[in-house]
């Protein structure tokens, strides 16, 4: 197991890399391979982190996401296709931010086909870590 995750971290890091160049809808055939590697649970979780940190990027002026922590607060649930949470977290500018979103992917677990999310409170440097 322990050589497992650094693959999957540094796998992250490549996936999040070209969706922040793509659009949500287009898949480059590098990024496919890349999430294909991983379980399809882990896939579905990549796919939407990624997507939700282009998002907020994108949409939310002021905020730009370095980190997000799906399960910061409580589990996310997954249900089928769909990854959904509400104790989640997102970072920036050295700040954390409660996060809630809804986020449904194709059967392949390649493709966001619907995303919500809201940005909540800042969370008190005092609760970091702690969840």
């Amino acid at each position: 197991m322990q050589k497992t995750a650094p693959v999957v971290r540094l796998t992250a890091l490549v996936i999040y890399a070209c969706l922040s160049a793509a659009p949500a809808v287009a898949l480059d055939d590098a990024l496919g391979t890349s999430l294909r590697r991983l379980d399809p649970e882990n896939r579905l979780h990549q796919l939407c982190d990624i997507e939700m940190m282009r998002r907020i990027e994108a949409e939310h002026g002021p905020l730009h996401p370095d980190r997000l922590v799906m399960d910061a607060e409580s589990p996310a649930v997954l249900r089928r296709d769909v990854l959904a949470g509400t104790g989640g977290a997102v970072r920036s500018g050295g700040q954390w931010y409660r996060l809630s979103f809804r986020c449904r992917a194709s059967a392949e677990r390649l493709q966001v086909l619907e995303l919500s999310y809201k940005i909540g409170s800042a969370i008190p440097q005092a609760r970091w870590g702690k969840g």
